[in-house]
């Protein structure tokens, strides 16, 4: 019937007319002339296409609408993971930031309590011994004071943790590193000492001027020789396990006017 219809349809004029009784007539007026045909429609399907009709155009508008507003909400949350990204960058260069200046701050510290110690060591007060002991630290502390610190051991000489402090009886301190690590002169000075000891293995031995001496025992490979002037933080060994180390180490002691010191008193970098 459909396909009747529209054979009908093609070439011809409709007229649709409103007539009694609730339906709607719809005339097809061929053209060409010929039999005009007559339909009549309930008008409650007339209505029920509009609503349709309607209906449709509504819900292609909030497709569209709808389409529209979900690309703009992907590119707002693209800006927004890009910003969350850069944030978090910003807040771990800000952590960075704080652990380096709780380091400084660390340092500056030791290095007021250093100079603070001089201030009330009472420098004239004779030998070291008892609570003069500070004493034996006029040296270095004066260097600080004329600006010197290149030739006060405050440069850590290797990266890794300390496993056995200075005491009375033992003299210097251990700092697990891993083997072949570069050992650094804690200070500018000359080389003293440069070869092989039972006790300390391969060990370097640097003079630092006024008393102070340095020493860095435990190495694979000696870098220096005898009698060469080194800089602060230059390569003088390789960490190894000779001597009387048990595993990769280090060896390191500090002696101001043939006193033993704890190194980590004069640590003020790593």
């Amino acid at each position: 019937m459909i396909e009747d219809f529209l054979t009908i349809c093609r070439g011809s004029t409709l007229f649709p007319t409103m007539s009694k009784g609730g339906r709607v007539t719809l005339l097809i007026v061929p053209e060409e002339g010929g039999k005009t045909f007559e339909f009549k429609i309930p008008r409650i399907l007339v209505g029920l296409g509009g609503i349709i009709t309607l209906a449709a155009l509504v819900i292609v508008v909030a497709g569209i609408g709808a389409y529209i507003k979900s690309r703009q909400l992907g590119n707002t949350l693209a800006s927004m993971q890009g910003e969350y990204a850069q944030i978090e960058q910003k807040f771990d260069r800000i952590e960075q930031l704080e652990q380096i200046l709780s380091h400084l701050q660390k340092s500056n510290r030791q290095l007021r309590a250093i100079l603070g110690e001089s201030a009330n060591s009472g420098i004239s007060e004779g030998p070291p011994g008892g609570s003069g002991d500070e004493s034996s630290y006029v040296s270095s502390v004066e260097r600080l004071r004329l600006g010197h610190i290149h030739s006060v051991p405050s440069l850590w000489p290797g990266r890794g943790v300390v496993t056995r402090n200075f005491s009375r009886e033992f003299p210097g301190v251990v700092i697990a590193v891993p083997l072949r690590s570069p050992i650094r002169a804690s200070a500018a000075g000359q080389v003293v000492m440069s070869k092989f000891d039972k006790k300390l293995g391969h060990v370097v031995v640097l003079d630092h001027g006024s008393g102070i001496v340095s020493q860095y025992g435990y190495n694979s490979h000696l870098l220096v020789a005898q009698g060469d002037y080194v800089q602060k933080g230059q390569v003088v060994a390789l960490s190894g396990n000779s001597g009387e180390a048990s595993s990769p180490a280090l060896y390191f002691d500090v002696r101001e006017n043939g006193q033993s010191r704890d190194p980590l008193l004069y640590r003020l970098w790593l």
